[in-house]
């Protein structure tokens, strides 16, 4: 599923193998695949996904099962639980942040750093 720019998505979506969010998607996600939020998306809700790449904006609660991608452009916000991290340079994180049981509260922090 893709959200184009200029479009704004609200709801409850239960599942999705793709989810590309170039607009603005205010929802809960439940069991998708891939998560890509372009530069200049924003996703806020709650979302549970295996795979996802921030280039745009994230806000709310965020469970990723396996990888979990923060490009130099992106900015993720509130409590972020996930099984692998990766952080761009430029990148920018805040709120609680959890691997495999370990918990961590950050302000903001850019990445590089």
């Amino acid at each position: 599923m893709i959200v184009g720019r200029k479009v704004s998505l609200s709801g409850d979506i239960k599942s999705c193998s793709r989810l590309v969010v170039e607009g603005i998607v205010k929802a809960t996600l439940h069991d998708c695949r891939d998560m890509e939020i372009a530069e200049g998306g924003l996703f806020k809700g709650n979302a549970s996904i295996e795979d996802g790449e921030i280039s745009g904006h994230f806000e709310g609660e965020l469970v990723v099962s396996k990888r979990l991608l923060i490009r130099a452009s992106g900015h993720v916000s509130g409590t972020i639980s996930y099984g692998e991290i990766e952080i761009e340079r430029g990148g920018k994180v805040s709120g609680t942040f959890q691997e495999n049981g370990l918990m961590s509260h950050l302000g903001v922090v850019p990445a590089g750093e």
